[in-house]
């Protein structure tokens, strides 16, 4: 009968992982090399979002066109909401609307939208700082003016004291979590609770809305919520496998923000230290965990 129970759960944990992170996979960008940098002056409320690739604009009682490529009428925000000319190339490249004729109501105001102006020119040398500039044409409320910034690059950190204090920290792991089995358990919810807390904070900077990412949190506190009821129903050997299960989830997890260590522009609610050292706790503790409580056992058996 137990075993039966604990089916169910283990089932739930290893759905809810992926759901976490395929919900956050709307984008794979974790870390850049580069942020976008606004003008001190634009002609209305607007905010760079999404990986810095995400234009979110706030009218505040103002009618706002946003201009195409071709100069054309793209979008229309104001207290109504954002609508997307059918007719605009841009707006069709965009993917905001198919083409056809007229104005398609596409969303409440705030609005955000991925906007290819904003995706950074390519690099052939290592010059740092402002390497380009950006600009969006709009008119306000009938004024011509535009959304302008810069791209600003920055150098990337250092890689090897990281894979150095990684390396050791995993060795030391896995060599006394093989002679402790509460050890491995803790490793295991460590890896949990890190990997789960670094998912929702990739999730909530990520948001396309500039809003709280419910979901993101939502999943992130229902992997928490069914990991612990496992660990504290279950006992002896079953006890130190969904710790591995845990860990091998969290290690697995974690690999697709291991970016952030190459990059220096980190898109996450943490600061950047904080969020590559919640990313190396969750790798080195949830792989430690996998080892131990997953290799261990079998090796013994």
């Amino acid at each position: 009968m137990r075993k039966r129970s604990v089916a169910p759960l283990l089932a739930c944990l290893a759905l809810a992982v992926p759901a976490s992170a395929s919900a956050h996979a709307r984008t794979a960008t974790v870390a850049l090399d580069y942020r976008l940098k606004l003008d001190r002056q634009t002609p209305v409320a607007v905010k760079i979002l999404d990986g810095d690739r995400s234009l979110r604009i706030a009218p505040h009682g103002r009618r706002v066109i946003v201009l195409g490529d071709l100069r054309e009428p793209m979008l229309r925000i104001d207290s109504s909401g954002a609508w997307a000319n059918r007719a605009s190339v841009t707006a069709i490249a965009e993917r905001l609307v198919t083409s056809g004729s007229g104005w398609k109501h596409v969303g409440g105001q705030p609005f955000a939208w991925h906007d290819h102006r904003l995706a950074p020119p390519p690099y052939d040398d290592d010059r740092l700082g402002a390497v380009a500039r950006f600009s969006i044409p709009v008119r306000v409320d009938g004024t011509s003016g535009a959304i302008a910034g810069s791209f600003v690059r920055y150098g990337r950190p250092l890689l090897w004291p990281w894979l150095l204090a990684a390396a050791a920290a995993l060795a030391v792991a896995v060599l006394l979590g093989r002679r402790n089995r509460l050890l491995t358990i803790g490793l295991g919810g460590l890896g949990g609770v890190a990997a789960v807390a670094s998912l929702a904070a990739f999730g909530v900077a990520d948001s396309p809305t500039g809003r709280v990412a419910w979901v993101e949190l939502g999943l992130a506190a229902f992997v928490a919520v069914a990991a612990t009821a496992g660990l504290v129903r279950l006992h002896g050997e079953r006890r130190v496998v969904l710790a591995g299960l845990i860990g091998a989830a969290a290690a697995a997890t974690t690999l697709g923000s291991l970016g952030v260590f190459r990059h220096a522009v980190v898109v996450s609610s943490f600061p950047a230290p904080l969020a590559r050292a919640v990313c190396a706790v969750a790798f080195v503790a949830g792989a430690a965990a996998a080892a131990t409580g997953l290799l261990t056992p079998v090796a013994r058996r």
